[in-house]
């Protein structure tokens, strides 16, 4: 996802940001914040949190419509939150202030049975994330079904029981500090979690490093996956 001179377009209820907040940050970047579903909008990002009519394909007017002008030709992507905020990540705001500090980024992404696996265990050890100094902690259980549905992820996968963990860990760090290492570390946890193989990936970040800090201070942190 890109911002610079692109249409962008919100519907559903984020998980992390505000509706406000999300707007701000694409204007930031040089991106228009748009309110209604047209043929010249570039994306249509869907908040993580679904209503009760989505389990059965009931998305609302905003993501029928889009559905629509893309089968017509249009350009418009269907983007989901978690890319959206990666996308604030890997894009720096056009005035993002000096660098001070770098910052790290660790995520984990697994599909699980529900209810087959060490949810105690994997709340425990988030929450010795989130003590640790300087970090930031995010983490969610979503229906896998809606990303299959809407963007095409977990082709060929039979669902039927799953649920997806999303985590991400961010950390404010000194600028000659070793990265690699603390993200070994961070992976050797989720490793040792009972009935959880997921996916590991972290990158680190500098320009940009200040403005992003004080976006992931308007998030409130959440470790408990069960609330």
């Amino acid at each position: 996802m890109k911002f610079k001179n692109k249409a962008i377009c919100f519907t559903g209820k984020l998980a992390e940001l505000t509706r406000e907040q999300a707007e701000k940050e694409c204007r930031a970047r040089d991106g228009l914040s748009i309110k209604s579903i047209n043929k010249e909008l570039d994306y249509l990002v869907i908040g993580s949190i679904p209503s009760n009519g989505w389990k059965f394909g009931d998305y609302g007017n905003k993501i029928v419509k889009a559905k629509q002008v893309i089968e017509l030709g249009a350009k418009l992507q269907m983007i989901s939150e978690d890319e959206f905020m990666e996308s604030l990540e890997n894009h720096h705001v056009t005035n993002s202030g000096d660098i001070n500090e770098k910052i790290l980024i660790c995520k984990f992404k697994a599909l699980v049975i529900n209810g087959d696996f060490d949810i105690e265990g994997f709340e425990k050890y988030l929450g010795e994330l989130k003590n640790m100094e300087n970090s930031h902690v995010s983490a969610k259980l979503e229906d896998p079904f809606i990303y299959q549905d809407l963007y095409g992820q977990f082709e060929g996968i039979d669902l039927t029981g799953m649920i997806l963990i999303q985590c991400r860990i961010v950390f404010h760090i000194l600028l000659d500090s070793d990265c690699q290492l603390i993200a070994n570390k961070i992976k050797k946890g989720f490793d040792e979690i009972e009935g959880v193989k997921g996916e590991f990936s972290w990158s680190e970040k500098t320009e940009g490093s200040v403005s992003f800090a004080q976006m992931i201070k308007l998030i409130p942190q959440k470790y408990r996956l069960k609330n």
